[in-house]
C-alpha cells in the first residue's frame, strides 16, 4: 500500500463523515445519492493506494478504479438531473446504457488488448443508446436527446481509438465526456447564485479534464507529480461544494420558516405585515385603495374535536388551498395561527364606492370557505366570518386598520353564533 496517499485517505472518509452526520441532521432531496457517489470515490481512492504497474494486485486494483469511477459517475449524474426528466426514463436510460461503458473499463483494466473485443462493445453499446429512446418515447425523454449526440461521440471516438491501438484513451475518455456531463448537469439544476454549485462544477470540470489528458500524462514524466495533486484536488473540492450546497440550502429552509406556517405553506404574520406595510406605501404612491380581510372559521372546532387533530390539520390545508386559489396573484394571504387567516388585497380602484369593494372581496372569500371537505367518509362545509377594512377609507392608521378588520370579524362571528344558539 502507498502509504503517502493515508492522509489524503483520511480527509476523504473525514468529509464524508461530516456529510452524512450531516444529512442525518438536516435530511435533504438527493443527498444521500452524492454520499453513494462519494464512497465509490473513496472506494478507488483505496484501490488506486494498493494499485501497481505490475504485480499480483495490478489487475483487480485497477478494475475496482476504473469501475468505481465509472459506478460513481453514473450516480452523480443520476443525482444532478432530478427534475429535469422523468425518474423513470432516467432509471431506464442509465441501467440500459451503463453495461457497455462497464464491460469497456472491465476488459481495459484486464489488459485486454484487441481491437475486435473494443469494437465489438462500441458497437453494442451504440445500438443500445440509439435504441433507448425509442422504448421511452411516451415518457417524453425530448429533454435529454442531446445525450444522443454524445453518445455517438463517445462510441465512435472508442472506435477510432481501438482502430490506432490507443487502448488507454478508449477507456478514458468516455470517462471525460460522463463527468462533463455531470458537471453540465449540475449547472443545470443547482441554484445559479449558489457557492456550492461554483465549487462542484469547478470540481467535475477538472475531474473531466485529468481523465481526457491522462494518457497524455502518461508520456510526459516531467508533469506526473502536479497531474497527482490535480488528481486528488477535484475529489475535495466536489465534497466541500456538495457541503456548501447542504448549508445553503438550510439556511435558505430555516429563512423560508422563519416567514412561512409550516403546516399550511402560508406566509404568517411576520411576513404578513412586511406585506400590508408595502401594500400601504405602494397606495399612496400610485393613488389606490388596500383591504385588509380577517378571516376565522366557522365550525373548526368541532371537526378538530370530533375527527381528531389531523383531520383538523388536513382541513386547515384545504382551507389555506382554496383561499389561496381565490385571491389574486398580486394579494397576499397569510395563516395568523389557529383559524385564523388574513387577506391584504393590494391595487383596488378608488373610483368604486368601498362597500362594493367590501362586497367584492367578501364574495370571493365566501365562494373559496364554502366548498366542501371529504374526511372519513363524510362531508364537512365550514364557513367562515369575514371582516374588511379598507384604507384610507376608514383609517390611514395601520394598526387601526386591522384592529378594524378584526372587530368586523367578530361581530360578524357572534352574530352567526346568535343564530345558531336560538
Amino acid at each position: 500500500m502507498n502509504i503517502t496517499r493515508l492522509p489524503d485517505l483520511a480527509a476523504m472518509a473525514a468529509l464524508l463523515t461530516i456529510l452524512y452526520f450531516l444529512r442525518r441532521r438536516h435530511p435533504q432531496e438527493g443527498v444521500g445519492l452524492w454520499i453513494v457517489g462519494l464512497l465509490f470515490i473513496f472506494l478507488e481512492a483505496i484501490a488506486h493506494s494498493f494499485y501497481t504497474v505490475s504485480g499480483p494486485l495490478h489487475i483487480p486494483s485497477h478494475i475496482i478504479a476504473l469501475d468505481s469511477y465509472l459506478a460513481a459517475g453514473v450516480i452523480f449524474l443520476w443525482a444532478s438531473s432530478r427534475g429535469l426528466s422523468p425518474r423513470r426514463s432516467r432509471m431506464i436510460y442509465l441501467l440500459a446504457n451503463t453495461p457497455a461503458l462497464a464491460a469497456l473499463e472491465t476488459v481495459y483494466a484486464f489488459d485486454i488488448r484487441s481491437t475486435d473485443t473494443y469494437y465489438l462493445i462500441a458497437g453494442c453499446g451504440l445500438v443500445i443508446s440509439f435504441a433507448t429512446p425509442v422504448f421511452l418515447a411516451k415518457d417524453r425523454l425530448g429533454k435529454i436527446w442531446w445525450a444522443l449526440l454524445v453518445h455517438a461521440i463517445l462510441w465512435i471516438s472508442v472506435w477510432i481509438f481501438a482502430s490506432n491501438r490507443m487502448f488507454r484513451d478508449a477507456a478514458y475518455f468516455p470517462l471525460f465526456l460522463l463527468y462533463f456531463s455531470v458537471a453540465v448537469v449540475f449547472g443545470m439544476s443547482l441554484p445559479r447564485n449558489s457557492m456550492g454549485r461554483i465549487a462542484i462544477i469547478a470540481g467535475f470540470t477538472i475531474w473531466s479534464l485529468v481523465f481526457l489528458f491522462h494518457s497524455w500524462v502518461t508520456t510526459h514524466f516531467q508533469y506526473t507529480d502536479i497531474t497527482t495533486e490535480i488528481w486528488d484536488l477535484q475529489k475535495f473540492l466536489v465534497a466541500i461544494g456538495m457541503l456548501l450546497v447542504m448549508l445553503e440550502r438550510q439556511v435558505s429552509s430555516n429563512e423560508w420558516f422563519a416567514l412561512h406556517d409550516q403546516l399550511t405553506g402560508l406566509p404568517n404574520r411576520r411576513f404578513f405585515e412586511d406585506k400590508l406595510d408595502e401594500a400601504i406605501q405602494q397606495a399612496n404612491r400610485i393613488g389606490t385603495r388596500a383591504a385588509v380581510i380577517m378571516i376565522d372559521l366557522n365550525g373548526f372546532k368541532a371537526v378538530n374535536d370530533s375527527q381528531g387533530h389531523e383531520v383538523g390539520d388536513c382541513l386547515l390545508q384545504h382551507i389555506a388551498n382554496n383561499l389561496r386559489h381565490a385571491i389574486r396573484p398580486i394579494d397576499t394571504l397569510a395563516r395568523l395561527g389557529g383559524d385564523e387567516f388574513i387577506i391584504v388585497a393590494t391595487e383596488l380602484p378608488s373610483d368604486l364606492p368601498a362597500s362594493q369593494i367590501v362586497e367584492t372581496v367578501s364574495k370571493r372569500v365566501i365562494v373559496a370557505l364554502q366548498k366542501p371537505f371529504q374526511a372519513n367518509g363524510e362531508s364537512f362545509n365550514i364557513g367562515g366570518s369575514i371582516g374588511v377594512s379598507i384604507y384610507p377609507d376608514d383609517t390611514t392608521d395601520e394598526v387601526l386598520l386591522r384592529r378594524l378588520a378584526d372587530q368586523r370579524m367578530y361581530q360578524q362571528k357572534r352574530q352567526v353564533e346568535s343564530i345558531f344558539a336560538n
